[in-house]
């Protein structure tokens, strides 16, 4: 259980870093970024995704997060004989309270784009964590 937790932890933060640093990189240029702090206008939601190449991060996020998750399942969850439970735990846990993380520490400015983008974190995560477990059971059970 406490490999578990670990594991949840480690996966809820590297999640997170490479989720903001990708935000982030996408909207360099932009005047609603996070780390600038210059919310100045309201934009639409679609006009980000033509402009700032969010699809293009969102994919290196989802990548990333896989290559991570084929390890965790490779390197521990394989070898410590984790079943579905775990699987599931791990997968949702991580999803959720990253989720929940960004809505409460982003609500405050253009709540309607950080909205979508607490649900892109936990969309591209549940995916990323989903594929790697089923590909690696499948391969090495």
């Amino acid at each position: 259980m406490g490999t578990l937790l670990l594991l949840i932890g480690a996966g809820l933060v590297f999640g997170l870093l490479v989720f903001f640093t990708a935000e982030e990189k996408s909207l360099k240029d932009a005047d609603f970024s996070d780390w600038k702090g210059l919310f100045t206008e309201e934009v639409k939601a679609i006009d980000c995704i033509g402009k700032f190449n969010t699809v293009r991060y969102m994919l290196i996020y989802v990548i990333t997060l896989l290559v991570y998750d084929l390890a965790i399942a490779h390197f521990v969850f394989i070898p410590n004989n984790f079943a579905l439970l775990e699987v599931i735990a791990y997968t949702f846990a991580t999803s959720l309270i990253g989720s929940w993380i960004i809505l409460l520490v982003k609500w405050t400015n253009q709540p309607i784009i950080k909205l979508a983008s607490s649900f892109m974190y936990g969309a591209g995560s549940i995916g990323a964590a989903g594929v790697a477990f089923a590909a690696t059971y499948l391969v090495l059970s």
